[in-house]
């Protein structure tokens, strides 16, 4: 409901009855609220109008409809009637916030979102719980003033201050960081800072950012350096996340960098918080440092004026002083010495009204001191708060202060000089081990594990060392140098006599150095502790709400884990078991850290007493120590604890960011070289070799882009830098690799086009031998346009392909250039060679044809030869020069066959001459007439051929159905000479005889037939040589001509009788056999009946 609605309800509660008032009034400066309940029905980001009716009114009460709804506009009077409803009646209506209400929500440049919770933007509020009339309820008053706070432009606002950098800086962090002369003031604002100011303590603070279980950040306009830089600062927005009492630093997250930052209250202010009242503030801090720096400033220079005086000994004299030291009985040290401080206080007083003089005679020299007064500088008595009454009473007690001290001197170690003095110097050593450390906190940058174990090792052996060995010694050396010049007395360190030593002050002082030493060393112990603690667990601190199936949700180049000073450096890779993998193993960390911080601690025990070493006349026993470890075991468990979580943690997020990197597995372990040559097998179309080589491309930006070159993970700084390197490389070299394939490749096509046109260019350009090389040279021509529109194409296609390289502005060799320019050319050239091509094979055709008619002539010379050389066999008839004759035969066919290729082609050349064609009829006449020769002669030669080779071979190796038939064969083809020289019985003589002579080589195969029977055993060997009277024996190589030197032939049916008697023998031995196989198969059978009845007689039984 706004301000400016006419009518307004309002429940009014009247203490003490019964009933609440349900009131409307014309009030234009009030909003409607719930009585008792104001703060509980404010909404989360804007005025939620409340309700005027909280319930309903039932018709058992009110019978009669009465409206309570505003008057229309214009009819409102100016009083109105109260309607009295009954409190239990009033319905109970809830209006629950939403959650999408009660939060404020920032995006970072990254576009990262931060979740705040409503309450830490509210402005805080003290009201009454009864707000007074014309007074806004506190809820309304919140959202007026968080309205008003967020329009107000802070930077703006400074600037009508007067508050620029120069004045805000330097802050704590420039002042520690940067020299002093780098800015115009000398100390930074948060010095001078009056908490005053402040309307919340941190706690408070942080109490309006929980919500159920969880706590967040604050968000707040801070003054912050730009990107980590410390000159440059502006105001930035920033959460706030926590708060360190000891420091009173705050931590602050920048939205803008994504940094972390300690930074005082004064740099900052909560977006609760008024901008004016912290403007005001700014301005208080501003003043106050002004006047430090004008106080310092008069210091400074008042200093430099009375430095020469010092150490002078000459003094004023002051009567009023030396009346009251003439009275006073203290020595004449200290007389002098109060005489100095008097005289070195006039001294600062009159060179202060020097200098007031010279800034009210030259205020143009000194404008830093205008509007100052001097009193502001003068020194001032320290005020005394012991009253007279505290005075009287302590007079009235007449104590011996004498007797006290001598009291005191005798029970106290340091009764002496001595003493002090001795104690001194062991406290200086003792406070020099305090500022010692075990560990080392502070290494310039991140190294790996080993070398930081090492590290640690190699720090904690010296401190050690200096613990165990320098340290006794150089107390002992302090104690003796002193007491030893005091010589006998309490603290006498000549000692031989036990009981004496017991009773001495030496003892105690002893003791007291023994609990001073174990004070020091618990000091270092805890020191050490805490800050190796919290140098390797404050970066882990983040990982510790993390859970075990945690998942990485950020990109590779942002961190979720930001930390500013990581501890560990690791390098993230792949290996070949395609595994992503750290340098060192993130479950390393947890039990090494632990095992170092444990051992480093560990060497400080074992320190000596220096009882021994100081007591030189007494014996002390061996195992005298000092306590060490044992003084921090408490906290050691509890940091130990701290460390074993905090790493135990820190695995989860190396994990998941090393997953990130699963992707890159399957690139990285790619062996290009056998990727290439199954790219180069595809032999994919330039527009997919172009789409290749741009992915890669791509993706080698990509990575370029996405992943970064470190990255902090809490304690980690992990370097990806080599594995994007390698990849980005790797893609490189595939993409120049591809170059170069497609390079080759088209190398190869220039190649083959080159080829071609050659090719073509030779056929056309070669010179005829024939004249059927001439025409088809002239054939080959006609083909020759269609083929060059055909290459002109396959060119085309290949200076497309050579696009592809142009628009990468690859850069070809020099001689690949040139024969892409030279295949361009040889269509033209090839079709000028065509043009002149039938004007030169006119000529040719001429010469061709002079040349053909002696090649005729010339042949039928050749055939008239041939003839008389066919005649001539009919004069040979000699069957023992068979052999002689077969060859000649073979000489004249050959020539025979030559002829007739040589008479083709003359009937070829005929026709393409275009002259009539040859006569081949002699010559198929003298074929004709040769064919009986051939066939007689050929036959006789074979049958001697095969004879030769069945009884020269071994007999087991012969194929006597293969002899047989071609021995048949040989026969018919006699006979059928015998029939083709009817006229001639000279020949006819020489078929009959070799026809006698395959009769005469029957009985000689039907012997080797015997021979190879396969019942033919030794004893037939034995046998066959008894009957020709030789000892015959056999063998594998045992040839046909081994037997006939045996006399054989002349036993020919005994060799058939012994291979009859042979099978026979085999057949009774196998009909033994069968008989045998038979009478055994009875008994069997037998056996087995009689086994089959005894079993059926047991089953009856």
């Amino acid at each position: 409901m706004d301000a400016n609605d006419k009518t307004v309800g309002r429940f009014i509660d009247k203490s003490g009855d019964s009933t609440d008032t349900l009131t409307y009034r014309s009030d234009d400066s009030t909003k409607s609220r719930a009585s008792g309940n104001q703060s509980s029905r404010s909404s989360s980001s804007s005025v939620v109008p409340l309700i005027a009716m909280q319930g309903a009114v039932t018709e058992e009460i009110f019978p009669k409809h009465i409206c309570i709804l505003p008057p229309r506009p214009g009819t409102a009077t100016k009083s109105f009637h109260e309607l009295y409803i009954p409190r239990h009646q009033l319905a109970q209506v809830f209006y629950p916030i939403q959650e999408a209400q009660r939060w404020l929500s920032l995006t970072d440049k990254n576009g990262k979102i931060h979740r705040f919770p409503l309450p830490t933007i509210l402005p805080k509020v003290i009201q009454t719980r009864y707000v007074p009339k014309r007074h806004l309820p506190k809820d309304v008053e919140v959202d007026r003033r968080r309205r008003q706070y967020a329009k107000i432009n802070l930077a703006e606002e400074l600037l009508k201050a007067g508050i620029t950098d120069d004045v805000l800086q330097p802050t704590e962090e420039q002042y520690n960081m940067l020299s002093e002369f780098a800015f115009p003031h000398k100390f930074p604002l948060s010095y001078f800072d009056d908490s005053n100011y402040d309307i919340n303590s941190p706690e408070a603070w942080f109490e309006l950012g929980v919500v159920g279980d969880e706590r967040y950040p604050l968000p707040a306009r801070a003054y912050l350096p730009l990107s980590r830089g410390l000159v440059s600062c502006r105001w930035v927005t920033a959460a706030v996340s926590a708060h360190d009492p000891e420091t009173d630093m705050w931590t602050l997250t920048s939205l803008e960098d994504d940094c972390t930052y300690l930074v005082p209250k004064l740099q900052f202010m909560f977006f609760a918080e008024n901008p004016h009242r912290y403007i005001q503030r700014l301005k208080a801090a501003i003043h106050e440092r002004h006047k430090g720096e004008q106080l310092m400033l008069m210091e400074l220079i008042v200093d430099c004026v009375l430095h020469e005086d010092l150490e002078s000994t000459s003094f004023y004299t002051f009567k009023p002083i030396e009346a009251v030291l003439e009275r006073a009985k203290i020595s004449s040290q200290g007389k002098r010495r109060l005489r100095a401080e008097v005289n070195l206080v006039f001294e600062r007083l009159m060179a202060l009204y020097e200098l007031e003089k010279f800034i009210l005679l030259m205020p143009k020299e000194f404008p830093q001191f205008r509007n100052i007064s001097l009193k502001d500088f003068l020194p001032h008595a320290f005020h005394v708060n012991f009253s007279a009454v505290e005075r009287r009473e302590m007079q009235a007690l007449q104590l011996d202060m004498v007797k006290k001290r001598h009291d005191l001197l005798k029970a106290t170690l340091f009764y002496c000089g001595g003493g002090i003095e001795a104690m001194s110097g062991v406290a200086v050593e003792c406070q020099h081990i305090e500022t010692m450390a075990i560990f080392v906190c502070t290494f310039s940058k991140p190294m790996p594990l080993v070398d930081f174990l090492q590290s640690q090792e190699a720090h904690s052996d010296n401190v050690a060392t200096f613990l165990k060995v320098y340290w006794p010694q150089q107390i002992t050396s302090v104690i003796t140098v002193v007491l030893r010049a005091l010589g006998k007395g309490w603290l006498d360190i000549s000692l031989t006599n036990w009981p004496v030593y017991e009773m001495c002050k030496i003892s105690r002082f002893i003791l007291q150095v023994k609990f001073r030493m174990q004070e020091s060393m618990q000091v270092l112990l805890e020191t050490s502790l805490y800050t190796f603690s919290r140098f390797v667990c404050d970066p882990c601190l983040q990982f510790l709400k993390l859970k075990k199936n945690y998942i990485w949700t950020n990109n590779y180049i942002d961190t979720e884990f930001p930390y500013p000073k990581p501890v560990f450096a690791l390098s993230i890779g792949i290996n070949e078991e395609r595994r992503v993998y750290y340098s060192t193993e993130p479950e390393e960390f947890q039990p090494l850290v632990m095992d170092i911080f444990k051992r480093g601690l560990e060497k400080t025990s074992g320190v000596r007493c220096v009882d021994a070493y100081v007591m030189t006349g007494l014996h002390f026993a061996p195992n005298l120590y000092i306590l060490t470890v044992e003084l921090i075991e408490d906290k050691f468990i509890e940091q130990n604890a701290l460390i074993a979580e905090c790493y135990g943690q820190a695995v989860l997020p190396l994990r998941a960011y090393a997953r990130l990197y699963e992707r890159f597995i399957n690139f990285y372990l790619l062996n290009v070289n056998k990727f290439m040559v199954d790219y180069a097998a595809v032999h994919k179309p330039s527009s997919q070799v172009k789409f290749d080589i741009l992915e890669h491309k791509r993706q080698k930006e990509e990575i370029r882009r996405i992943l970064p070159a470190y990255i902090t993970i809490g304690p980690f700084h992990i370097n990806v830098d080599t594995l994007k390197q390698f990849l980005i490389k790797k893609h490189i070299d595939i993409v120049r690799r591809i170059f170069e394939y497609y390079v080759d490749r088209m190398y190869e096509t220039n190649d083959a086009l080159l080829e071609r046109c050659l090719d073509m260019y030779n056929k056309i350009s070669e010179r005829p031998i024939s004249i059927e090389h001439l025409y088809e040279i002239r054939d080959y021509a006609l083909t020759v346009p269609a083929l060059v529109d055909q290459l002109r194409a396959d060119i085309q296609i290949m200076w497309l392909e050579y696009d592809l390289l142009d628009s990468f502005f690859y850069n070809l060799s020099d001689h690949q250039f040139v024969m892409k320019w030279n295949v361009y050319a040889w269509p033209h050239q090839i079709m000028q060679r065509l043009s002149t091509l039938k004007e030169e094979q006119k000529i040719d055709i001429e010469e061709f044809l002079r040349q053909h008619s002696s090649e005729c002539a010339g042949f039928e010379e050749r055939l008239e030869s041939l003839n008389d050389e066919v005649q001539a066999f009919s004069l040979q008839f000699n069957p023992n020069r068979a052999q002689e004759t077969s060859v000649d035969v073979k000489k004249t066919w050959v020539l025979i066959n030559e002829l007739e290729k040589v008479g083709q082609t003359l009937q070829y050349r005929q026709a393409l001459f275009e002259l009539d064609p040859l006569s081949m009829e002699f010559f198929e006449s003298i074929v004709s007439s040769f064919e009986p020769y051939k066939k007689l002669w050929y036959a006789c030669a074979n049958f001697q051929k095969l004879e030769d080779a069945t009884t020269g071979n071994p007999i087991v190796q012969l194929d006597m159905d293969d002899v047989w038939n071609n021995l048949m064969n040989l026969r018919s083809q006699l006979e059928s000479s015998l029939q083709d020289f009817n006229e001639k019985p000279e020949i006819m003589e020489v078929a009959r005889t070799f026809i006698k002579k395959i009769d005469n080589f029957v009985p000689i195969y039907n012997s080797i037939q015997d021979l190879r029977n396969e019942n033919w055993m030794h004893v037939h060997w034995v046998e066959l040589g008894q009957v020709c009277g030789n000892d015959i024996k056999y063998s594998i190589a045992m040839n046909y001509q081994y037997l006939i030197r045996k006399n054989i032939l002349d036993f020919l049916p005994q060799v058939h009788a012994i291979s009859e008697r042979a099978n026979n023998e085999a057949e009774e031995i196998r009909r033994a056999i069968e008989e045998e196989e038979r009478r055994k198969q009875a008994e069997i059978d037998a056996i087995l009946l009689r086994k089959q009845l005894r079993k059926c007689r047991r089953d009856i039984l």
